[in-house]
């Protein structure tokens, strides 16, 4: 409700909370928001303290919304951040996917200045957008498969994935914490390391693994 007012949101839960608000997120990206929401999903691979074990990327890819992984404190401080400004600029939801061993580690982080909001936040009535009956619904879904389409095509380029390295004998590809294993395990290894993991970057992916002899992919679980 404070998105659709054009206030800034943040949600969280933890990766089985975001079965029981799945309906209005499917829905959400089809509305869209007035201010910036980032839903926070706690994901528990090895299931240290949860019932059971899911890997709620799947629920980006299917509900159509924007997915960063963060691997450390100062990352989760930035890319909450970046999925506001994100949320704000393509008028989607974001649901930034923090696992584990990143929820609970401790770290100094180096803070940024605030952004504030250009306007305040306020309501506008408009049931074409935000009352999903069919007839609203289908072109709401055409509109946001091409948003979809333009944001795969900005995360190519984007800063929020990186390359770390040089070397062209092995060649990994990785996101969230599993980067911080990675560089640990195989220091000799040059990385692309996703921030943003929907839409994938396919271009950018496919570069990097011609680029070396041997890639391998490393994921968390």
């Amino acid at each position: 409700g404070g998105a659709f007012a054009g206030a800034r949101v943040l949600v969280t839960m933890k990766h089985v909370g975001v079965n029981v608000a799945a309906d209005p997120l499917f829905t959400v990206a089809y509305t869209g928001v007035r201010g910036g929401l980032v839903l926070v999903s706690a994901d528990d691979p090895g299931m240290a303290s949860s019932q059971n074990e899911q890997d709620n990327r799947r629920y980006a890819k299917a509900s159509g919304v924007i997915m960063l992984e963060p691997s450390d404190a100062q990352e989760a401080y930035q890319f909450t951040r970046a999925g506001l400004e994100l949320s704000e600029i393509w008028n989607l939801p974001v649901m930034m996917r923090m696992t584990t061993r990143v929820c609970h580690s401790k770290s100094i982080v180096q803070p940024s200045a605030p952004t504030p909001l250009t306007r305040a936040p306020h309501f506008e009535r408009d049931t074409q957008s935000f009352v999903m009956v069919p007839a609203f619904a289908r072109p709401a879904h055409r509109r946001l498969r091409e948003k979809l389409t333009k944001i795969a095509d900005w995360n190519e380029q984007s800063n929020l994935n990186k390359v770390v390295g040089d070397g062209k004998s092995l060649g990994i590809i990785t996101s969230g914490v599993s980067y911080l294993h990675v560089r640990e395990a195989a220091p000799e290894a040059k990385v692309l390391k996703l921030g943003m993991t929907h839409p994938l970057p396919f271009q950018l992916i496919a570069e990097f693994a011609q680029g070396v002899d041997r890639c391998l992919v490393v994921e968390e679980g």
